[in-house]
């Protein structure tokens, strides 16, 4: 009889690496594979609380209380993880470290806060003390150093009211909403300062610029439009109609849509950027709030201020294919690659 001890002893080898080689494939973690998955960050402004979902999955996983009712915005550093809530009229900065779910920092900024959001280095958070009346404690805007951990400018706005904020793709600008002025301001990042006023539609709420980083985007509530602005020219260049109470916007990660949530039409608008005209209206649930790309991917989250809940909403075939269900009075949501 043959000796096979040794092929016995190669084929045991072969398999003991196949074993190795599929686990490390199955095992790897995602910015090995490849393949980034996000966790979204819902503020849920009338219980005070921000709802974690999973968007592999579409589902809340973990509810982080954060106080008896918090403000609109809110904001998730893409450095460190942390998140950045508020308590909308105690003017306190709420900090939770995304890792432990924990308030790790209170800072008291006494002022009102509406909009949180942040820089896309992670360095900034600006904040705004925005309110839907006049008067001058409602017109400032706040910058502060996530590093430092303390506010390193505060700029009172010749504008009123400033609401929300967003930034150009390299960070070199932040534009804000002025919700009881008519006009949205454009900071320059490095001076911290305003350098430009641009007059828009009534009641602008929030602002998004191209990913180009030439045109500015702007939901009007009370013109029910999209305002357009020319961002080097400084001037309004257009308003598309939307539905009614034209709230939030979202600009699609390929620049060729604009997608606008319309509070008082109960619908979402998709906007086609070469024409500049509606090709889809779509039905999302009761006073759709604020719309935000899941990144990476084609699938849009629309926050239902009525319904508290968030609809998934296909890109491409424009289907609803989830609705997942939140805190009272969902708005802003902040997104974190885990």
């Amino acid at each position: 009889m043959k000796n096979n001890g040794g092929k016995i002893k190669g084929f045991i080898i072969l398999i003991g690496v196949i074993i190795l080689i599929g686990g490390y494939v199955l095992f790897q973690d995602s910015s090995e594979s490849g393949v980034v998955n996000y966790y979204a960050y819902v503020a849920n402004t009338e219980d005070g609380t921000i709802s974690v979902i999973d968007t592999a999955i579409d589902e809340v996983i973990e509810v982080i209380k954060v106080d008896e009712k918090i403000s609109d915005g809110l904001a998730v550093n893409p450095v460190n993880g942390e998140i950045y809530s508020a308590n909308y009229t105690g003017g306190i900065l709420i900090i939770i470290d995304s890792e432990t779910a924990e308030i790790t920092r209170k800072v008291d900024l006494n002022r009102n806060l509406h909009g949180v959001d942040i820089s896309p280095d992670g360095k900034y958070l600006y904040l705004t003390s925005g309110a839907l009346e006049e008067g001058e404690e409602f017109n400032y805007i706040m910058i502060y150093d996530t590093q430092k951990q303390e506010v390193v400018k505060e700029i009172q706005s010749n504008s009123k009211s400033p609401s929300h904020i967003s930034f150009s793709q390299d960070g070199k600008y932040a534009f804000v909403s002025n919700v009881m002025s008519n006009d949205m301001s454009i900071l320059d990042t490095e001076k911290q300062e305003i350098i430009k006023t641009i007059p828009v539609g009534k009641v602008p709420n929030e602002g998004k610029p191209s990913m180009d980083g030439k045109m500015l985007y702007v939901a009007s509530l009370m013109d029910h439009v999209l305002s357009v602005v020319d961002i080097e020219k400084g001037e309004e260049v257009n308003r598309i109609p939307a539905g009614r109470g034209t709230h939030g916007v979202a600009v699609a990660e390929d620049d060729q849509y604009v997608w606008t949530a319309n509070r008082n039409s109960e619908d979402v608008t998709v906007i086609e950027l070469s024409t500049n005209e509606v090709i889809k209206t779509i039905k999302t649930g009761d006073m759709p709030n604020h719309v935000f790309q899941v990144p990476n991917s084609n699938k849009m989250y629309v926050s239902n201020l009525e319904s508290a809940d968030i609809a998934v909403v296909d890109m491409e075939t424009y289907e609803i294919i989830k609705k997942i269900d939140v805190g009272s009075k969902p708005h802003e949501i902040g997104f974190l690659a885990k």
